[in-house]
């Protein structure tokens, strides 16, 4: 009952913020006002979803200790394969499909980072964590039990592709699978989150070289 309250409350938690960005939107505020705020909202639904993991304890997938060793080998391996695999699907879609490549999604936070820098910390930091913690701890592992680790994979994944509402829905479908592989494998949900972060990171770098 416990972990299931703490489930229910993380996510309320995720959902309150976007409902923030809504509200402000509603407002008509704009500008810094708008960006610092969201940008302090996701700060703290971070550190409450942090809070409420470690309240939660050890799910079913999560070892009982932590492995420096296990975490290190599986942050590389969910880092490199997330870049190969962005670079992967973005070379299937050009050469065979000819379709464009462009994310409007990553293209939009490019220009709004370049504008207010501190909101570089709610997109490389701060939604990463969530967006780990949202779609593979509590959707993805929860799911397993009455499905399976595959259909539990495929339904996460395209609840994560669907939120970004971004016309690249593939390559958001095949890495919210491969995040789910990595938490899988690590028993660990800060080495997904830290493997999203570092590839978030990489693509943001390579975008404005």
């Amino acid at each position: 009952m416990k972990n299931s309250t703490n489930q229910l409350t993380t996510l309320l938690s995720y959902i309150a913020l976007l409902f923030v960005g809504t509200i402000l939107s509603m407002l008509k505020l704009t500008g810094h006002p708008y960006f610092l705020i969201m940008t302090l909202a996701a700060l703290i639904a971070t550190g409450a979803m942090i809070f409420l993991v470690f309240r939660d304890g050890k799910n079913s997938i999560e070892a009982e200790k932590f492995d420096w060793k296990n975490a290190v080998t599986w942050i590389l391996i969910g880092t490199i394969g997330s870049i190969v695999i962005q670079f992967g699907v973005t070379f299937i879609e050009q050469v065979l499909f000819h379709l464009s490549t462009s994310s409007q999604n990553t293209l939009t936070l490019l220009a709004t980072a370049h504008g207010y820098p501190y909101y570089l910390l709610y997109i490389l930091i701060c939604a990463p964590i969530m967006e780990e913690i949202i779609f593979r701890r509590v959707f993805f592992a929860n799911l397993i039990k009455p499905t399976n680790v595959v259909w539990a994979a495929l339904i996460s994944s395209f609840l994560f592709a669907f939120l970004h509402q971004d016309s690249r829905f593939l390559i958001y479908l095949i890495m919210g699978a491969w995040f789910c592989f990595v938490y899988y494998r690590s028993k660990n949900i800060y080495v997904s989150a830290t493997s999203h972060i570092l590839m978030n990171v990489v693509v943001l770098m390579l975008s404005i070289a």
